[in-house]
């Protein structure tokens, strides 16, 4: 005797109608708080802007909204940095494709290096994020903090350990390490300053970033001190 065919069972994973303005809601104020605090992070500091400001400016009436969305303060500050570092993802994934076939000179890798992250200099969210950048900049550790967190498994992860390479080959590796970290550094701090300045100052954005490249390049380049 056949058997009856079974009922399929719904699938828990996907939103019901009834559960899918609520979701889009949570979205709305997630985001909402992203920018925010993308904002507040960028203007007074991620480890002194108030939650409070934070909520206030998204809208919000509940001082626990950045917990519930993102774990509070320092979710909210990875957050920022991930999504700054994914912006430049399909960027940095062309370039580590076309040196596929032969490796790249020093000025190309910091070239590539620089090159995506100064493009964030052409929006507001990119000129914000950068001011947040700038704060983390100190803590960059070749080989550890600037290799996890936000950067882990990304392109910039790649090109870094290229860069490393590359200048441990001129220099040796204490050399190269203590210079690259002095790059990342400076390097954040100059485009954090360049954020904050009016749009219409300075140099021309390619020239101003061709300029970057070179003198970067120069200090990474140079021979160990005897």
């Amino acid at each position: 005797m056949p058997r009856p065919a079974s009922t399929p069972r719904p699938d828990s994973t996907r939103a019901t109608p009834t559960e899918r303005p609520a979701q889009a809601r949570s979205a709305v104020t997630r985001e909402a708080l992203f920018q925010a605090g993308l904002k507040r992070f960028a203007a007074d500091g991620w480890r002194t802007a108030r939650i409070r400001d934070i909520v206030g400016d998204a809208g919000q009436g509940n001082d626990s909204a950045v917990n519930y969305h993102f774990g509070g303060r320092g979710g909210l500050l990875e957050d920022v940095l991930r999504r700054g570092v994914l912006r430049m993802e399909d960027e940095r994934r062309a370039d580590l494709r076309r040196w596929s076939p032969s490796p790249p000179d020093l000025d190309e890798i910091v070239r590539a290096v620089v090159s995506p992250l100064a493009d964030l200099l052409n929006d507001d969210e990119g000129r914000w994020t950068l001011r947040v950048i700038a704060q983390v900049g100190p803590l960059a550790e070749i080989g550890g903090a600037v290799t996890t967190g936000p950067v882990a498994d990304t392109a910039l992860q790649i090109q870094l350990g290229i860069l490393d390479s590359t200048v441990t080959a001129r220099c040796g590796q204490e050399w190269a390490r203590h210079r690259v970290r002095q790059m990342i550094v400076m390097l954040t701090a100059e485009l954090a300053a360049r954020a904050c300045a009016p749009t219409d100052k300075g140099p021309a954005h390619e020239a101003y970033v061709a300029d970057l490249v070179d003198w970067l390049a120069i200090g990474l380049g140079r021979p160990a001190p005897r």
